[in-house]
């Protein structure tokens, strides 16, 4: 499953970045204060309450980690569906951590093309840093799922059980 399902969710997550990339400045703008106001109305109990222009106030405030959050955890993923898939070869780690920057790089490339939108150095590093997460994450997690199944904690070294099954 996983020889096939990871590159099929890989490629769909890089399109969803690229469209969300794709986006004109103004409406992606339009996209980000959907989800601050979200954000806001789950934050504060008593969101309604306050006037029109505090509750500007708190949207636009939440627009920065709101839209890098949004690049970390995409990243995260992009990062730990690479690792996943990418786990039986050599150099597993690094290739999943190139790819997912990889990645990053290209995008933010390709939003100096798109008007109203700029690439950004320091969106490259959140969205690296989100890549090595996911790719920690997953590797932690499947040495978990191991160790649970083997009924046993190995030494890297010795992660083979057998000489078919292979691990992180």
């Amino acid at each position: 499953m996983r020889r096939y399902l990871c590159p099929v969710l890989i490629g769909a997550l890089m399109l969803f970045i690229f469209c969300m990339s794709a986006q004109p400045g103004d409406e992606s703008t339009v996209t980000s204060s959907r989800f601050c106001l979200l954000a806001a109305r789950l934050l504060f109990s008593d969101f309604e309450s306050y006037t029109a222009i505090t509750q500007e106030s708190i949207t636009e405030g939440l627009t920065f980690a709101v839209r890098k959050a949004a690049h970390f955890s995409e990243y995260a993923l992009l990062g730990a569906l690479w690792y996943i898939w990418l786990r039986h070869k050599p150099k597993n780690l690094l290739l999943a951590f190139l790819a997912a920057t990889g990645y990053a790089v290209t995008d933010e490339i390709h939003q100096l093309f798109v008007p109203g939108r700029e690439g950004k150095i320091w969106d490259v590093l959140i969205d690296s840093s989100g890549g090595i997460c996911g790719i920690l994450a997953a590797f932690v997690l499947l040495c978990v799922l191991y160790c649970l199944r083997h009924r046993e904690i190995a030494p890297r070294a010795v992660w083979k059980h057998d000489e078919k099954e292979k691990m992180p």
